[in-house]
């Protein structure tokens, strides 16, 4: 990242770099959620994403937000809000708090941080695997009340967790790991490496803001660049996310009556397999669209307020 940490004061800690990624996570997921809950339905749906479909209770985006508000309402847009929160906030408190030391530690000094983007991107890595690594059952419980309509099976978070812990057991909430893991190391390295890339021709940097002037257009630089390294780094590695959801719901199929075609695989590589056998290379890439919208949006808020949080609170930690 851009950020210049370098000429923080030794009071910089790890409370400055959670603190930041935390809040930006939090607000992060209250305004983009709606994306994730279309692209989360579009995922689990066998048959085609085409409004020619008779089959297809999902056609479009546009009619998709039709479709659950007439059924479910317009909350339904907002549904594993909750768990998300806890998802987006755990995730970014380990993201850049991981981030930041990783690259501290590959770099040659504190104050001469290794700004190229192969380092990015192994900082990238880790900080996204421990993210996952500590955040992961608050997506899989997420991912259960998204998927139901609104003849709940689930009423919160908390009832999701005890069912699925009686009737699962412990290892359910890390269903389909292995695939997020592989998906979210990997986009978390594509991630930090093209933000890197695009925030060099930019020139994004809040160290060097001098005026309102500049800080509002380093704002928009830094967003503008995350937009771009959100949807490169989704698109590589968005089969990934395709299978993790399917896998994620093998023991939940009976009770998603109304959807469509049940889905049923074993395994990372089974799903991968059954999925190109009954709906081609397409069946990868259903829910690209909103998918991406997502993550151009949530990246680029999520990079530019941690930095813009970062910068906000530095001073009032360096006081302290």
């Amino acid at each position: 990242m851009t950020l210049d940490i370098s000429n923080a004061e030794k009071k910089t800690t790890w409370l400055l770099h959670s603190t930041a990624g935390a809040c930006s996570g939090a607000f992060t997921r209250l305004v983009c959620q709606p994306f994730d809950v279309l692209k989360i339905r579009f995922q689990l749906q066998v048959e085609p994403l085409s409004r020619n479909s008779n089959n297809s209770k999902y056609k479009s985006i546009y009619q998709s937000i039709n479709l659950i508000y007439k059924e479910e309402g317009f909350k339904a847009l907002w549904k594993g809000l909750l768990p998300g929160q806890f998802l987006s906030t755990t995730y970014g408190l380990t993201q850049f708090l991981v981030f930041q030391k990783t690259l501290a530690f590959l770099s040659i000094t504190e104050k001469e941080l290794n700004q190229t983007s192969s380092v990015h991107f192994l900082c990238g890595v880790s900080s996204a695997a421990a993210a996952t690594l500590v955040s992961y059952p608050f997506d899989v419980v997420r991912t259960r009340l998204v998927a139901q309509k609104s003849n709940q099976i689930y009423a919160n978070m908390r009832s999701v967790a005890i069912s699925m812990y009686k009737t699962e057991g412990i290892f359910a909430y890390y269903r389909g790991f292995f695939p997020t893991l592989l998906q979210s190391a990997l986009q978390g390295g594509f991630l930090f490496m093209f933000y890197n890339t695009f925030s060099k021709f930019s020139s994004t940097n809040t160290s060097t803001n001098t005026t309102i002037h500049d800080n509002h257009m380093n704002s928009v630089k830094q967003f503008s660049s995350g937009f771009m390294a959100g949807v490169a780094a989704k698109t590589i590695v968005y089969p990934l996310d395709v299978t993790k959801k399917r896998i994620q719901l093998q023991d939940f199929i009976h009770s998603r009556d109304g959807f469509g075609k049940k889905f049923m695989c074993n395994g990372l590589l089974d799903c991968i397999y059954v999925t190109l056998r009954e709906e081609s290379i397409s069946g990868l890439f259903k829910g690209l669209s909103p998918s991406l919208i997502k993550a151009g949006f949530t990246t680029a808020l999520h990079l530019t307020l941690y930095e813009q949080t970062f910068k906000l609170l530095q001073p009032l930690v360096n006081n302290y």
